[in-house]
């Protein structure tokens, strides 16, 4: 890890209370890659500098916070936009994101829509399912209480933009 991964990880004042911070102005983004099932990876190294944040702030004596909580903007391409759904629009932990990403993941990627790229014609079709996807997907929402046809856009609780 080199000096400037270092400090990325280090929490702005407003994020623990103190003064000890590298940096405490301007905006704190997170980018999420896709990957399909790989996006595991993505939350398990996401959890551990949440955990390291929330340590660092349950020695000042506040309270451990949630993503959406300490990012302004949480954005995603393709697997890696669900999981910022998940945490900032929906408000997940990293864990509960973790468990439900892990279900719904089992679900989209358990098997192949296609075995081929390319139809008879030339045309590239889909790896995986949509069906699948959209039923993984309207199952979370209706885990969290939130309706399956509620759009996402007229929200005004949320601290951060997904």
């Amino acid at each position: 890890m080199d000096a400037q991964s270092e400090t990325s990880a280090v929490p702005s004042r407003s994020q623990t209370g103190n003064d000890h911070t590298l940096d405490n102005t301007g905006y704190c983004l997170l980018s999420l890659d896709g990957g399909g099932v790989r996006g595991l990876s993505t939350l398990y190294i996401l959890q551990g500098i949440m955990n390291r944040l929330n340590y660092m702030r349950e020695e000042a004596g506040l309270r451990p916070r949630k993503p959406c909580e300490i990012f302004d903007l949480i954005g995603g391409t393709s697997t890696g936009g669900l999981i910022a759904i998940m945490l900032g629009r929906l408000e997940m932990s990293v864990e509960e994101c973790i468990d439900a990403y892990a279900k719904m993941m089992k679900h989209v990627f358990e098997k192949k829509a296609n075995h081929s790229f390319i139809g008879i014609l030339g045309g590239v079709k889909p790896r995986f399912s949509s069906k699948a996807l959209e039923n993984a997907i309207s199952q979370v929402l209706k885990a969290r209480g939130i309706p399956v046809n509620e759009k996402f856009e007229n929200v005004t609780r949320s601290r951060c933009k997904v």
